[in-house]
């Protein structure tokens, strides 16, 4: 029986990308486009899907912040993979357009931020326009806004010849051509996990995450919580802090940290936050991703 998992559709976006990288670690699974993060991470805690992949945090713009509330508050689930993916933006456009042909480009907001640059110095004249997602962006170009004029040989006054900003598996997937490659100014890596009702076993090179709160009647709680990594010297990865939503001033600490639930020292220092936290849950060990290598920039 095949394992069922779900990624943040639709189809074309860089959460398929993360999934087919996943395939290469699992066998015998299937693979469903889900419309929203609340969605996916919902069909998994309720078993309809067996593993959920989405997006926690990227480079630029920092932590997907539903999918950490959730894991805080609304699912049961645990991390038992971790994805890092580089992240290269295109510009897409109909078979036949040139890049000189282009007036209007549409894409998401955060890669048409990305790709300014090259915006300003090869298409300075474009007017922007913001879509859903890369995906849907390079669907609209394939199927309304640049399939009609595409067929037209000459460039003519008045006319709109849309191109998307997206990835490569948009452009496989509408049929749509690669007019510049790598048009992203700077680096841009997304960090995936992959979800599930159980983490990961050891392997000897792992990360754990957790996330809590303290006690509001407590002072120096949190540095008191973070001595208990610095006295066993755990390298921690990440800490952030979110709003609990419950009032002003309370928030939840999220913390990545080197190292798995079974080791000694890890489950030592858990055992001992558990204790002095006034909300505590456990949100996974697994394997720790290679850092992205970005190539041909």
């Amino acid at each position: 029986m095949k394992k069922k998992v779900g990624y943040l559709g639709p189809e074309g976006t860089f959460s398929e990308e993360a999934s087919v990288i996943y395939s290469k670690y699992v066998k015998n699974v299937e693979f469903f486009p889900c419309g929203t993060i609340h969605d996916l991470l919902r069909d998994v805690d309720a078993g309809k899907l067996d593993e959920g992949i989405v997006p926690i945090e990227n480079s630029i713009e920092g932590t997907v912040g539903v999918v950490s509330d959730m894991l805080a508050k609304d699912v049961n689930l645990k991390i038992c993979q971790e994805l890092n993916l580089p992240i290269f933006d295109y510009l897409l456009a109909p078979p036949g357009v040139k890049i000189r042909d282009i007036t209007d480009v549409i894409s998401h907001p955060q890669p048409i931020e990305q790709s300014k640059d090259f915006l300003m110095k090869n298409l300075p004249k474009a007017e922007l326009h913001l879509a859903y997602s890369t995906a849907d962006a390079a669907r609209q170009v394939a199927y309304s806004l640049g399939k009609v004029l595409a067929m037209k040989k000459a460039h003519k006054d008045g006319e709109h010849l849309f191109a998307a900003i997206g990835s490569l598996a948009a452009a496989r997937l509408y049929k749509l051509e690669v007019l510049a490659e790598k048009i992203n100014a700077q680096d841009n890596a997304t960090r995936f996990v992959v979800l599930a009702k159980e983490d990961h076993k050891r392997t000897g090179q792992d990360k754990t995450s957790i996330v809590f709160s303290i006690l509001k009647d407590r002072p120096g709680g949190l540095y008191d919580i973070l001595g208990e990594f610095a006295k066993r010297k755990t390298n921690l990865t990440k800490i952030e802090s979110r709003p609990s939503k419950k009032k002003l001033g309370d928030y939840l600490f999220f913390i990545d940290m080197e190292g798995h639930r079974e080791d000694p020292d890890i489950a030592e220092a858990l055992s001992r936050i558990k204790k002095k936290a006034s909300f505590f849950k456990f949100l996974g060990s697994y394997p720790m991703a290679k850092m992205p290598i970005f190539k041909g920039k």
